[in-house]
């Protein structure tokens, strides 16, 4: 869903929160969450992204894509702590290592490398935006 501004500029209206935020579907400023609002207004180039960036871990079976996505999620929530994310996940911190190095080798990107990791969670912000349209 897309509204004008008063200039007639078309922006997102809708950007699906992470899963330690608000309610899904709630409206969000985009300058709340610009990363989500850039993903959200070119939903061309983010199924691309998409593709680009988690194409092998969608090919995964749900339940173990579910895993190591929602490990990621944590791990972003916390901060980049390993402990903290285990915590959350109520595992063992090895046990995030583990699934953080599975998701590197599957995406081909190191989440220790900055353009890397942004390009990993402009993925993940569309990815969310795409499950939010389908559910």
């Amino acid at each position: 869903m897309r509204r004008e501004t008063r200039d007639g500029e078309r922006t997102p209206a809708q950007v699906r929160p992470s899963a330690g935020e608000p309610a899904a579907r709630e409206t969000v400023a985009p300058e709340e969450r610009w990363p989500a609002a850039l993903v959200a207004a070119a939903p061309e180039l983010s199924a691309r992204l998409v593709a680009e960036v988690f194409g092998p871990l969608l090919a995964l079976a749900p339940a173990e894509r579910a895993l190591l996505v929602g490990t990621l999620e944590a791990w972003l929530e916390c901060g980049g702590s390993v402990g903290r994310a285990a915590v959350r996940l109520r595992c063992h911190r090895n046990t995030v290592f583990n699934r953080l190095r599975r998701l590197e080798r599957l995406t081909s990107r190191s989440l220790s490398h900055p353009r890397e990791l942004v390009e990993t969670v402009l993925a993940l912000d569309a990815l969310r935006l795409s499950a939010a349209g389908r559910g």
